[in-house]
């Protein structure tokens, strides 16, 4: 996080806390990783160590964790605990069941990993091209059929992210429908279950979108608008922040001092993604 930024942060964090002590209904707030591995983080990346302190972090700070499904319906009828969290990864990487999750077990914490569909064999994504790591490393790789079913046996929830990942606004209405029940399909069929929860690609929603994934039949949508998600934020809008590598940046996320930068994340969501 840049020092500017941060700077502001410091000074909202003592108002937001008030504002949200003095709340009649606690939120909930979600955050979320991308990959986790044992480098230093840097961009997509998170540190296996990092990780770990991420970890410490939320305990310290008295998080709340629960699983999504679960904090999304408590939300709706008012029963969220304070300092309710809900731990979410996007795009499937292997490493966040080879590495994240067993530490996540460890600590008996919740987490809910969002997977393209159409990558279930281990696959690297355009945006990771740049990188010299092998793919059979598991660092850029996504997690196969059978390390998701794996880690579905042992209690981690998994969510759609599409079947290629878009830039869901800029589609006609039948790939965009294509794309969310696609993906909802080959989830279903490979997990035995209902897939009901979806993670934007790139955080790219508007009002049409969301139609189109309540259509689809999800009824969990998360985004990525910084800020607490409240009994008046409808549930397939969720708002969510990836966690930056600095412990103390996440406790200014966890108090919601981050918030005043959601009008600058629906200013870039209107762009679409830089790849």
């Amino acid at each position: 996080m840049r020092t500017g930024t941060r700077t502001v942060a410091t000074v909202l964090r003592p108002v937001v806390r008030a504002g949200r002590a003095v709340a009649t209904t606690p939120g909930l707030t979600l955050v979320g990783w991308h990959r986790v591995d044992g480098r230093t983080s840097d961009g997509l990346s998170t540190g296996t160590d990092d990780f770990r302190r991420h970890l410490d972090a939320l305990e310290r700070w008295g998080a709340q964790v629960l699983p999504l499904d679960d904090a999304v319906a408590r939300l709706q009828d008012g029963t969220l605990p304070a300092r309710a969290v809900a731990l979410t990864f996007d795009d499937g990487y292997a490493s966040v069941v080879g590495t994240a999750w067993p530490l996540l077990r460890e600590r008996a914490l919740p987490a809910t990993l969002f997977v393209v569909s159409g990558t279930l064999s281990g696959h690297r994504f355009p945006w990771d091209a740049h990188e010299s790591a092998p793919c059979r490393s598991g660092r850029l790789r996504t997690a196969t059929a059978e390390e998701l079913l794996a880690a579905a046996a042992e209690g981690l929830d998994i969510g759609s992210h599409t079947v290629t990942h878009p830039w869901l606004p800029a589609l006609d209405d039948r790939t965009l429908e294509q794309e969310l029940t696609g993906s909802r399909a080959v989830l279903e069929d490979l997990l035995g279950r209902p897939v009901r929860s979806l993670a934007y690609p790139t955080g790219g929603w508007d009002a049409r979108v969301r139609a189109a994934a309540a259509r689809a039949g999800y009824r969990v949508g998360v985004t990525v608008d910084r800020g607490l998600n409240t009994g008046r934020v409808d549930p397939l809008s969720l708002r969510r922040a990836f966690v930056p590598t600095d412990p103390t940046d996440l406790r200014h996320v966890l108090d919601g001092a981050y918030t005043f930068l959601r009008p600058l994340d629906r200013w870039r969501a209107r762009g679409g993604p830089a790849w």
